[in-house]
C-alpha cells in the first residue's frame, strides 16, 4: 500500500508539471520575448560590441485607483499597462557599460529612464509589441556601447578602484511560471468601494479644524515576464490592495500637522471592516487636537525609546540602506569593514527575508519568490548575534560577495540594485514595555536629564550614504512624540522634533529591545524606483539619540473658516 501511494503522488506531480508547461507554451507573450531576445541577440553579435548579456523584463500592470476626501469621491480610476524594459551589457562580466553606474540606473541620452509600452492584446497585437521591443532594443544599444566607451575611458585615467569585484557575477538558470490570475481576480467592485471610502472619509466633516482629510483604495495586480539569453524565464503574479486614511491639521504658529495610518492585505477582502477604521479615523482626530496644543520643543540629546513601528522606519532607513551591497562600492561604505564584527547589541538578530508572507500576524509588502533579475529570493542573515555577516546584493558584485541572494529589485523603468525586502529586527533578551520604561527614566537619572522621550509615531526618513560628514547621515520625520519624566509626571505630548544622527554612533548607543514585535507597511523610493517594502521591529531603548527642531512653515492658519463650517 505504502508503495502504491508513492506512485499516485509521483503521478499527481507529473500532472502537475505538464499542465505548467502547456500553460507555459500557451503564453503568447512569453514565448514572443523569447523568441525576440533572442533573434535580437544573434542580430547584435555582428556588432563591433556585441552584448555579452541581455535581459527582458515586460510589466503587465492593472491598477485600481480611488480617493474620497470629506465624505466625497475624488478619483476613481482602473488603468491597464504593459511596459517593458531590456538591459544590455556590453563588454565582459569584469568591465561592462554598468561599471561606473552602480549606485544609479542607466538612462537614456537625455537623461530619462524609459520604459517601451506594448500593446495589450496578444492576438492582434503581436507585430507592434514586436516593433517596440526592437525600436527600444535599438535606443538601449546605442546607450550601452556608448556608456562602455566612457567605462572603458574612466578605467584608464581614474584612481584605482577601492573595491575590485566584477561589473557583474553569474548567477543560476531558473525555471518559475504561474499562470495568468482568473478574471474576476483582476479587478474590485469600484461602486461598492467608493461607498466604503466615502463612509469612512465623511467622518472628518464633522471637524472644522482639519485641513485635510482623506482616504485612498489602491488596488493592483502584477504580472511580471523575465527571459535572460542564459536561459532563464520567470513569470509571477503581484496581487495587493492598500488603504491610507490621512489627516492634516495647522497649529496656531503655522506648523503642518499630519497622521496617517494604512492597512495592507494580499486580498481585498482581507482589508479591515469600514466600523474598525472609521473608529481609526476618529480617534485620528482625537490625537491631532490633542498635538495641535502641544508645545514646541526646542533640540534634544539624551535617552529615548522608540515604539515598534517607529523602530521599523529608524532600522529601514538608517540600518538598511547601508547594508544594500551596490552602495558599499562608493560613498560612505559605513559596513564594508565590519563584516565579523560586532554591530548591534549582542542580542540582536537582522534579517531580509523576501520569502516571509506574512509575521506578527500582518502580511508583508516586500514578499517575492524571484527578484527582478530572475534571481530566487532567499533568507539574508545581515546579522547575527549582534555581528554582521552579510549584505543585500543583486548581481552586482562585491568584494568578498561575488554572487546574488536574490535582493536585485527595480520598479517601472530602472535598472535592478541591491534593495531591502522584508527586514525583520528581534532580540534574543526581550524585556516588557514596562521594564523600557524604568530603564528609560533610569538612564535619564544618570545623565541629568528632566524626562527621556518616547518616540511613538514616524511617518517616514530619508538618509544620505555618500562620502563626508553630512552626507552620512540620516533624519526620521516623527509624527508623535512623548516626553516621559523622571519625577512621575504624566507623559507629555509635544510637537517639532526631528530625530537626526549618524548611523554608526546611533547604533552604538541600542541598549535593548522589547518583547513585541510590529509590523510597518510601504514604499521605498531610490534609485531605482518605489518598490514595495515591510520593516518589522519591537521597541528599542537607546541611551542617547538627537533631535533638532522642525522648519517652521510661515503659513500661518486660514483667516477663512472651513466651507460650511461658519
Amino acid at each position: 500500500m505504502k508503495r502504491l501511494g508513492l506512485i499516485i503522488v509521483s503521478c499527481i506531480f507529473s500532472l502537475l508539471s505538464v499542465h505548467t508547461l502547456y500553460a507555459q507554451e500557451q503564453d503568447k507573450l512569453l514565448q514572443l520575448l523569447k523568441q525576440e531576445l533572442a533573434a535580437d541577440m544573434q542580430e547584435l553579435q555582428k556588432q563591433e560590441n556585441p552584448p555579452y548579456h541581455m535581459n527582458f523584463r515586460v510589466m503587465d500592470d492593472r491598477t485600481v485607483n480611488i480617493s474620497s476626501s470629506f465624505g466625497a469621491t475624488m478619483m476613481s480610476v482602473e488603468q491597464h499597462s504593459r511596459s517593458m524594459v531590456p538591459q544590455i551589457r556590453v563588454g565582459d562580466t569584469i568591465l561592462d557599460n554598468f561599471k561606473y553606474n552602480a549606485m544609479g540606473a542607466p538612462a537614456d541620452q537625455r537623461g530619462n529612464v524609459r520604459v517601451a509600452y506594448l500593446g495589450l492584446d496578444d492576438e492582434k497585437g503581436a507585430d507592434a509589441t514586436r516593433q517596440a521591443i526592437w525600436a527600444e532594443v535599438m535606443k538601449r544599444y546605442d546607450f550601452a556601447v556608448e556608456a562602455y566607451q566612457r567605462a572603458k575611458t574612466q578605467s584608464q585615467v581614474s584612481v584605482a578602484d577601492e573595491d575590485k569585484a566584477p561589473s557583474f557575477s553569474a548567477a543560476p538558470v531558473e525555471k518559475y511560471y504561474e499562470a495568468p490570475l482568473p478574471a474576476e481576480k483582476l479587478t474590485v467592485d469600484r461602486d461598492a468601494w467608493e461607498k466604503r471610502l466615502n463612509e469612512i472619509s465623511a467622518v472628518f466633516k464633522a471637524y472644522p479644524l482639519l485641513q485635510s482629510g482623506d482616504v485612498s483604495l489602491t488596488f493592483r495586480v502584477l504580472r511580471n515576464y523575465f527571459v535572460n539569453t542564459e536561459g532563464t524565464e520567470v513569470v509571477q503574479n503581484r496581487t495587493y490592495a492598500r488603504i491610507m486614511i490621512s489627516a492634516s491639521m495647522k497649529a496656531e504658529d503655522g506648523m503642518e500637522l499630519p497622521l496617517n495610518m494604512s492597512y495592507f492585505a494580499y486580498d481585498p477582502k482581507d482589508l479591515p471592516s469600514n466600523d474598525r477604521m472609521i473608529a481609526d479615523a476618529k480617534d485620528m482626530v482625537r490625537r491631532l487636537t490633542v498635538l495641535r496644543d502641544a508645545p514646541v520643543v526646542d533640540p534634544y540629546t539624551g535617552p529615548a525609546i522608540l515604539s515598534g513601528p517607529a523602530s521599523g522606519v529608524f532600522f529601514h532607513e538608517i540600518f538598511g540602506h547601508r547594508i544594500e551591497g551596490h552602495r558599499l562600492k562608493g560613498g560612505g561604505e559605513t559596513f564594508k569593514k565590519k563584516v565579523g564584527e560586532l554591530v548591534l547589541p549582542a542580542d540582536f538578530q537582522v534579517y531580509c527575508d523576501p520569502t516571509l508572507r506574512s509575521y506578527a500576524g500582518e502580511e508583508l509588502n516586500g514578499f517575492y519568490l524571484y527578484d527582478d533579475q530572475g534571481v530566487k529570493a532567499r533568507r539574508v542573515d545581515v546579522v547575527k548575534d549582534g555581528v554582521l555577516r552579510e549584505f543585500l546584493m543583486s548581481r552586482v558584485p562585491l568584494d568578498g560577495f561575488p554572487r546574488s541572494n536574490g535582493h536585485g529589485r527595480t520598479a517601472g523603468g530602472g535598472d535592478p540594485v541591491s534593495r531591502q525586502s522584508n527586514l525583520v529586527v528581534e532580540t534574543t533578551a526581550p524585556h516588557s514595555e514596562a521594564e523600557l520604561r524604568s530603564m528609560l527614566i533610569e538612564e535619564a537619572k544618570k545623565q541629568g536629564k528632566e524626562y527621556g522621550y518616547y518616540f511613538k509615531e514616524v511617518t517616514s526618513g530619508f538618509t544620505l550614504t555618500g562620502e563626508g560628514g553630512s552626507l552620512n547621515s540620516f533624519n526620521v520625520t516623527p509624527l508623535e512624540v512623548y516626553r516621559i519624566y523622571v519625577d512621575g509626571r504624566p507623559d507629555e505630548l509635544v510637537r517639532g522634533v526631528d530625530l537626526i544622527g549618524t548611523p554608526l554612533s546611533m547604533f552604538s548607543n541600542i541598549v535593548c529591545g522589547g518583547d513585541t514585535p510590529s509590523v510597518f507597511t510601504g514604499e521605498c523610493g531610490a534609485e531605482s524606483g518605489w518598490v514595495p517594502v515591510t520593516a518589522s521591529s519591537p521597541m528599542i531603548l537607546v541611551n542617547k539619540i538627537e533631535t533638532q527642531r522642525r522648519q517652521k512653515s510661515r503659513d500661518l492658519p486660514p483667516i477663512l473658516p472651513a466651507p460650511g463650517k461658519n
